[in-house]
This record gives structure tokens, C-alpha cells and sequence, in this order.
């Protein structure tokens, strides 16, 4: 059904832009900025905001007024559209407790800048990278300047001993990339804005805190920004302990609290977003220059909402409206005049981008994406199969910032902060309370409501993850007995397994069916011990057994076990030598004089390293002995 709705949606662009030469690939600008929520642009209504840029963007093409994120967070939703995979799927858990798992190096392969550069597309990546790639990025970019590694936000002293605002380079770079790209490839490039996330090392009001670019200071001092709505001190009040002691109310202090910070901050975020779209516009114009604008697809959005005070709060990653929303703007200039400047209310997300990208260049989508093609849309052509719900969450474990999954459709929100202790649910109605000061969940008017978001919410947990608990929290993922399947993305604690001398006996037994696309590496069953030096037993579906200390191999039993059919493992120490037993059957020993700590074992992968994880069911697996 996808495939068909992409294949659709590329014809019905093709022939609306009628003029377009069949076999030129239209070029693709996407502008990707920072903590900007749906309704700060001039184009949104905002009334003090000033975007002419953009405005006129929204003017030629699409604006998008129903857009979500997946997840509220710069870095997994960047690593989102960069992948086309949700948090829970794509992995990457940005400070997490037990470190931050990378993309994978497979999954970088399948992001639309590889593919794109794939098919022919020279391909360029300027601004804020942000997202955990195992081995960088140079095989989807030919050219890169990650400013967020390199320069971080905020203004940078020149050799000539101005001051420049890091997105101004992101712009002298963009312009450049233009300028000197090879003319007979058609070219993506992709500009990741810091602006308007806050210095967050520096608290100082205004310049301090929202560093703006030179060239709007000044703008907007005479604007006395109106309070936020919402900001009623029985709101916060209002809500449970764990969303009161959040990073959310930390932030407030550092940024709203006080009517003369906030005057200040509010000035200088407007600053920010006007600033950031001057150096859109500088992109914009050496298109026209250039003579390119009239096939230049040009996408804008961001990479989450954002609070500025309201409810008492600031930062991003809960649930409620202000997180989840951002501005998506496309604009084709390929199609007809008269196709611009609409407004489209279905519900959009930032999954949806990367296959969109795809789409529009004519590239194949990688059968994994999880997101639709937006090109129906930019010719007013709606799928009748539209989704009416989006599936979002903060799919990480941290003290200050609540995990949560849930739902967002055209009238409800339903969350559910699972990691409190009991869970705790919210129900929001937004035809009945467009503000979500409500909790509807113990309604018994909504119950119905209630259990069909329960339910869709844990429809697309196992969609995503097949089941798992965020794999930061050892405590949510145990072995109990029977059947466990693994998806290639998490793991089970089987047992605790005690200090092993040379002479210690123990057996490692159970029954497995590797899954067809397991990895070869993958982990069936393995112990490790990181303190000081580092040692790991494990077992695998094509190198059989292995004992390392401190990345020395000591010992290996080399075998193959099958695939697609249950099979039983069991490997034995007695003493110094390891027998491997497959289906009853030895199938190798080795010996080791190594004694071993006590070490934890786990089913299914490795839990601190997150990069051999196995696609298998096991079941009947202990530990015997010492």
C-alpha cells in the first residue's frame, strides 16, 4: 500500500507540473532549524514575528498546520528524519544513563542523503549534526561542515575580529556548497540550523542566553512581547509531582520566570527566528542567481516544539500541544502558481520527510521507512488512506525528563508515563479542552476513548519495538522462563553469574531459531564485565564460542548453528575446557587457564555496546552451576 501511494503521488506531481523534463531530477534545499514551534512564523499569524523569507515559501508552496514529531528532542528527532525510523526504532537514546547508543552504520546506509547521493545527487550537510552516527556521515554527504562539533552555537569571533553567528557560517558555507557543486548532477543540500535552541552554558538574559546574528540587533526593542498564554500558577500546580521537579520547570527559571527576563528572552528569540531567515533568504537568492530556483524543491521545518512559559514550563519533550508542533513548509516551484499558498490540516510528521525527499527525486524508498510521501499533498490530492492518528513519545530514561508513549489523533491526546511508579496516564479531549487542562482519563464518559488509545499506543510499541521496555533499564527487561523473542534491537538479563575460577564448572544452555536476517555477529547469549578490564563470553550464530579480556581473544570454539529451525546450545566448563554441545552433539572444545569476575548474562544481544544485538526466539535457557 505504501509503494502504491508513493508511485501515485510522483505521478500526480509529474503530470500537475506539466513543463518539467521528464528525466531532470528537481534540486532539494532542506532547512531544518531549531526549538521553533508551529505558530512562530509571520506566515502561522504570529503577530510580532518578522519571516519574509519564509512567508514567502509558505506563499509558493504547501504549509502543513497539523505537523508532529515522533519524538521531542533535538537529537533523536533529527536522527528520525535523517533515518526515517521512530526513536524506538532507530535506537538512538541521546543521555541516556548507560551512554548514548549510535545509529547504526546499516541504518545510515538506508538514510535518504546516502540514498540520494546513491542515485546521483551531489549532496551537502551544513549546521548542526547532533545525531550518533557510529562512523560519520561521508558516504551520504560529499561535503560537510558540522557546526555543532566543531563550532557550537553562538557567535564566533573571525579572523578579522568580528563577530559572527555560527548559522551566519552555516550560510556563507550553503552559499558556497552552491557555488561550486558540479553543474551536471542535480544536488541536495541540507542546512541544520541552531537557531532558536538557548545557550544553555550561558544563563545571561537575552544575547547571553538567545544569541542572535548581528544583523537584526536592535529589531523588536520596542516590543513588549504579550505574557504566555497558559501561565496561570494553578496550571502548574495542577500537575503531577514528576512533570513539576522536570528539566521542563528547571529551564522555566533559567528563561521565563521573571516579567523582565522574559521581556528580554522573548526579544531575543524573535531576533533569533528573523536572523535565521535573512540567511535562508542569502540561500534563496543565489538560487535565483544561479538560475536553478525554478527546480529548487525547498522543505522547512523543525526539529520539535517548544515551551516559552507556558503551564510554567520551558524546553520541549512532554506531551502536551506546545512540544509536539512544529512549522513544515514545502514549496515546489515546479508546480503550477495556483497550487500555492495552501493550508493543509491533515496530520503530518517528521517520518514522513525522508520519504518524501525520496519521493520527489525519483530514488526508491528503503522498505523499512515508517513515514508516507507527502507529494499528494503540494497538488491538493489528500490519500484516502490518510492517517487520522500520530504515534509519539520520549522513548528514553532519564531522572529529569519523563519517559512517556502515546497517541495524538484529530481530537485526542492519550500519554502514558510508564516509568512512573504506578504508571501515569493522561486524557486529553481538545474539542472539549483545546488546552489540555483537563485529565479525562478517569471519565467514565471516556472510557471507550480511553482503551482504543491503550490500545493503539501498544499496537505501535510492538510495531516499532516488538514489546521492548526503553533498553536503558536493566530492571524492565529480565529472562522469567519460556518463550522471549528478540527483534535485533534489545536484550534480556537471563542471570548473575559468580566469579569463575580455572577449576570452576558451569553450564550455558538453551534453545534457539535464528531468524533468517540475523546478523552474523550477533549475540545469542553473552556475559561482560567493564570494570577496569574488559571481558566478554558470547555466543554466536556463525563464530560459535568466544572469551575475550580486554579485546584479546582468549578462546574460541568455531561452529554454525541453523537457521529458521529450534536448536539447542549448551556450553560446558569443566575446569579449564569449554565444550560446545549442539543439538546433544559436541561440536568443539578449547581450553582457558583465564579465571573470570562475576559477570551478568544476557539473551539476545549485548546491552552495552547496543551494536550485536540477534534477530532469534529463545527459549529454556538457564544458567547451572558453579
Amino acid at each position: 500500500m505504501k509503494l502504491n501511494r508513493i508511485i501515485m503521488g510522483l505521478t500526480a506531481l509529474v503530470a500537475a507540473a506539466g513543463s518539467v523534463v521528464a528525466d531532470e531530477k528537481p534540486n532539494i534545499v532542506f532547512v531544518l532549524v531549531d526549538d521553533q514551534r508551529n505558530d512562530t512564523l509571520g506566515c502561522a499569524g504570529h503577530p510580532v514575528i518578522q519571516t519574509p523569507n519564509i512567508d514567502r515559501l509558505a506563499a509558493q508552496g504547501v504549509r502543513f498546520e497539523n505537523a508532529f514529531v515522533n519524538t521531542s528532542i533535538c537529537m533523536a528527532s533529527r536522527a528520525t528524519i535523517f533515518t526515517g525510523l521512530t526513536q524506538r526504532s532507530h535506537n538512538y537514546r541521546p543521555a541516556d544513563p548507560q551512554g548514548s547508543t549510535p545509529v547504526s552504520d546499516a541504518v545510515l546506509m538506508d538514510s535518504f542523503p546516502t540514498q540520494l547521493r546513491q542515485a546521483g545527487y551531489y549532496t551537502g550537510f551544513f549546521g548542526k549534526n547532533h545525531v550518533g552516527f557510529k562512523r560519520g556521515t561521508s558516504k551520504a554527504f560529499d561535503t560537510m561542515f558540522d557546526d555543532w562539533r566543531h563550532l557550537t552555537l553562538g557567535m564566533k569571533k573571525q579572523p578579522d575580529g568580528t563577530m559572527r553567528h555560527s548559522d551566519e557560517l552555516v550560510g556563507d558555507e550553503s552559499v558556497e556548497f552552491l557555488r561550486q557543486r558540479p553543474t551536471d548532477k542535480p544536488f541536495m543540500l541540507y542546512m541544520s540550523m541552531t537557531i532558536a535552541h538557548a545557550k544553555d552554558s550561558n544563563h545571561s538574559p537575552g544575547m547571553g542566553h538567545y544569541p542572535w546574528p548581528k544583523a537584526v540587533d536592535g529589531m523588536y526593542e520596542d516590543i513588549d512581547p504579550a505574557r504566555p498564554r497558559l501561565d496561570d500558577p494553578a496550571i502548574y500546580e495542577s500537575m503531577p509531582g514528576f512533570l513539576k521537579e522536570s528539566l521542563n520547570r528547571t529551564r522555566y527559571f533559567w528563561r521565563w520566570d521573571t516579567p523582565e527576563k522574559y521581556r528580554t528572552n522573548m526579544r531575543a528569540y524573535y531576533r533569533m527566528l528573523s536572523g535565521m531567515d535573512g540567511i535562508v533568504g542569502r540561500v534563496l537568492a543565489e538560487l535565483e542567481t544561479q538560475g536553478v530556483r525554478d527546480n529548487t524543491i525547498v522543505i522547512y521545518t523543525a526539529d520539535n516544539g517548544y515551551y516559552m512559559g507556558e503551564r510554567g514550563l520551558a524546553g520541549k519533550w512532554s506531551h502536551f500541544e506546545e512540544s509536539l508542533r512544529v512549522p513544515l513548509i514545502i514549496a515546489d516551484p515546479r508546480l503550477p502558481k495556483e497550487n500555492g499558498g495552501r493550508v493543509e490540516p491533515s496530520m503530518v510528521m517528521n517520518l514522513d520527510l525522508p520519504t518524501t525527499m525520496l519521493d520527489l527525486a525519483g530514488v526508491p524508498v528503503p522498505e523499512q521507512y515508517q513515514g508516507e510521501s507527502l507529494t499528494p499533498f503540494l497538488t491538493g490530492n489528500r490519500p484516502a488512506e490518510w492517517r487520522t492518528e500520530c504515534f509519539v513519545e520520549h522513548h528514553q530514561l532519564r531522572t529529569v525528563i519523563p519517559s512517556w508513549a502515546g497517541v495524538r489523533d484529530e481530537r485526542y491526546v492519550y500519554a502514558r508515563y510508564d516509568r512512573q511508579n504506578p504508571p501515569y496516564e493522561f486524557l486529553h479531549d481538545l474539542k472539549a479542552d483545546p488546552d489540555q487542562l483537563k485529565n479525562f482519563v478517569n471519565n467514565p464518559e471516556y472510557a471507550e476513548i480511553l482503551d482504543r488509545l491503550r490500545s493503539n499506543t501498544d499496537g505501535y510499541i510492538r510495531e516499532y519495538t516488538g514489546g521492548s521496555k526503553p533498553p536503558s533499564d536493566e530492571s524492565a527487561e529480565k529472562y522469567t522462563g519460556g518463550e522471549a523473542s528478540f527483534n535485533g534491537r534489545q536484550s534480556a538479563k537471563l542471570a548473575d553469574v559468580p566469579a569463575l575460577s580455572v577449576e570452576s564448572k558451569i553450564t550455558w544452555r538453551m534453545e534457539v531459531k535464528i531468524h533468517p536476517d540475523c546478523a552474523p555477529g550477533a549475540i545469542l547469549m553473552g556475559n561482560r564485565k567493564a570494570n577496569g578490564r574488559d571481558y566478554f563470553f558470547k555466543i554466536t550464530p556463525s563464530k560459535g564460542v568466544q572469551l575475550f579480556k580486554d579485546r584479546k581473544l582468549l578462546l574460541k570454539i568455531p561452529a554454525r548453528i541453523p537457521k529458521g529451525v529450534w536448536t539447542e546450545v549448551r556450553v560446558v566448563k569443566e575446569g579449564p575446557q569449554f565444550t560446545l554441545f549442539i543439538n546433544g552433539e559436541a561440536a568443539g572444545t578449547a581450553r582457558s587457564n583465564q579465571p573470570l569476575p562475576a559477570m551478568p548474562c544476557y539473551l539476545g544481544g549485548d546491552p552495552a555496546t547496543k551494536k550485536e544485538f540477534a534477530r532469534c526466539s529463545i527459549r529454556n535457557a538457564y544458567v547451572e552451576g558453579p
